[in-house]
């Protein structure tokens, strides 16, 4: 039986952005998706993590990250230099995390993946860890901004520098969603952000997701959605409805999405 309750719908602006900002459980359990916002009047952070683990380990690894970075953006904000601020707080968290352990002291060896948006004014900082992504929407194209930290990345990279042969490749690729670098492994193998700020312009729009949603749809298929909907709550919406549509009888990992439209 699938169970597509909606945990939050939530939506805010300032005076640079809207946004909207969607979660389901999906098939689970349990949600071990965890976003939060957090808007000043010209300014505004969005973090969205997928925590994983045992029982309970994934929601607390994905909520102490989600807190933590909010907290901090709170004290810490405005700040000269955010890109260092965010790999940081990104080294702090992935710290934290490791040290989670249960109430009879025994370590939960939990994890989350974290993609990060802050905007000021109109310039863009991002920082990623892990396989939750943010795309850019400008002008009827979608592009991805962020890499997935998995083993199929490292294999790409040993092929194409000729560190393995195509039947290596083959024999584990199989393997290759396994993540090489979330935050809780302490010590953040690959870590993502961009140099220098990136410049938003009006009617730009963000998505900060999941795997949950990319699992289920394909990059066309989301750049089409966001091309149909101008209104950002509209089309989270329509997202949850196509994911649904297309998993048919395949169980539903949790998903999130937050979405930001650039005033």
């Amino acid at each position: 039986m699938q169970n597509h309750k909606t945990d939050y719908v939530l939506t805010d602006e300032n005076a640079v952005v809207k946004i909207a900002l969607l979660s389901v459980i999906g098939d689970r359990e349990e949600q071990q998706d965890c976003a939060g916002v957090q808007l000043n009047n010209n300014e505004g952070l969005v973090v969205v993590c997928d925590g994983m683990g045992g029982h309970k380990g994934g929601q607390l690894a994905g909520e102490l990250a989600v807190r933590t970075m909010l907290s901090r953006y709170a004290v810490d904000f405005p700040c000269n230099d955010p890109r260092t601020w965010l790999l940081e707080a990104a080294a702090d968290i992935d710290l934290a995390v490791s040290c989670l352990h249960d109430r009879s002291g025994e370590k939960l060896n939990a994890g989350s993946t974290m993609v990060a948006a802050y905007i000021a004014d109109r310039s863009l900082y991002w920082l990623s860890v892990g396989d939750s992504r943010l795309y850019i929407f400008r002008d009827g194209e979608l592009v991805r901004a962020t890499a997935d930290h998995n083993y199929q990345s490292v294999l790409n990279r040993q092929l194409q520098n000729g560190l393995i042969d195509k039947d290596a490749y083959d024999r584990q690729i199989g393997q290759g969603e396994a993540l090489v670098s979330f935050l809780g492994v302490n010590g953040l193998p690959y870590i993502e952000s961009n140099d220098l700020p990136f410049g938003l312009k009006s009617g730009d729009r963000l998505l900060l997701a999941t795997d949950g949603l990319y699992r289920l749809i394909s990059d066309e298929g989301i750049c089409s959605i966001i091309n149909n909907f101008t209104d950002i709550s509209e089309m989270v919406h329509a997202l949850e409805m196509k994911a649904r549509r297309c998993a048919g009888h395949v169980a539903r990992d949790n998903m999130t999405v937050a979405a930001i439209t650039v005033k």
